[in-house]
């Protein structure tokens, strides 16, 4: 077999000096590229939009159980915030773990629609809600659905009561709310399938300040069939 000679030896030498380059380059390449990828990421979930999972049955028929997609942090920022809007409210809820009984105060997201504006005053009259004394369209609403709903569950656009009764049993009512008048950061919200929402009728939640609005609208990605911006 014949030996290399020095100047093929030498060509090897640089072929593979040449070979590592290009090898640490790539490697270079692929670190700046993820490295990019991770802070455009983050910059669009911090800053522009944010995953969100429906969670429950508030917003039916408008946003189904389990819909998943993003909701615009943009929008809370630029202050886009407008009646009708659909959006995600972080909240404290107190929540019961099942194996140990054990009640905890966490912070929960929710959706549910803006209904009224900083000033507004807002009540609700047979069923109807009130904006400053003229009645609200919600075209959003689907009848036949409430009225399904309405006649399982027994009320509609109506709020929480406790009292208690003469032995000392607390009672829970659902009744009509007189009128409230929203301060300057103040937001009235509602789940689009009143009889089952837990909003600002309730005083577990109850008027929304402007700092707990955390996105607003939500496109749905999935299911698929659902695709689009709901809000």
């Amino acid at each position: 077999m014949r030996k290399a000679s020095k100047r093929e030896k030498k060509a090897i030498y640089r072929y593979n000096e040449e070979d590592e380059r290009t090898l640490l380059e790539d490697i270079l390449g692929f670190v700046k590229v993820f490295a990019i990828t991770a802070i455009v990421i983050l910059v669009f979930m911090n800053f522009i939009a944010h995953p969100i999972k429906v969670n429950g049955k508030s917003m039916d028929p408008t946003l189904e159980d389990g819909e998943f997609g993003f909701t615009s942090l943009a929008s809370v920022w630029l202050n886009q915030i407008n009646r009708y809007d659909i959006i995600v409210v972080t909240t404290q809820q107190d929540m019961t773990d099942s194996q140990t009984g054990e009640t905890t105060n966490e912070t929960i997201q929710i959706v549910k629609r803006v209904i009224g504006m900083p000033g507004d005053t807002v009540s609700c009259i047979d069923d109807e809600i009130y904006i400053n004394g003229a009645k609200l369209d919600e075209d959003y609403i689907d009848p036949d659905y409430i009225k399904e709903c309405r006649e399982k569950y027994g009320y509609f656009n109506q709020i929480e009561q406790i009292s208690t009764d003469d032995e000392g049993r607390t009672v829970v009512d659902y009744v009509d709310f007189p009128e409230v008048t929203l301060g300057e950061d103040e937001y009235f919200v509602m789940g689009d399938n009143r009889p089952v929402s837990k909003d600002s009728r309730d005083s577990a939640i109850g008027v929304i300040q402007r700092n707990q609005i955390y996105g607003v609208g939500v496109l749905v990605l999935y299911p698929f069939d659902e695709l689009g911006l709901k809000g």
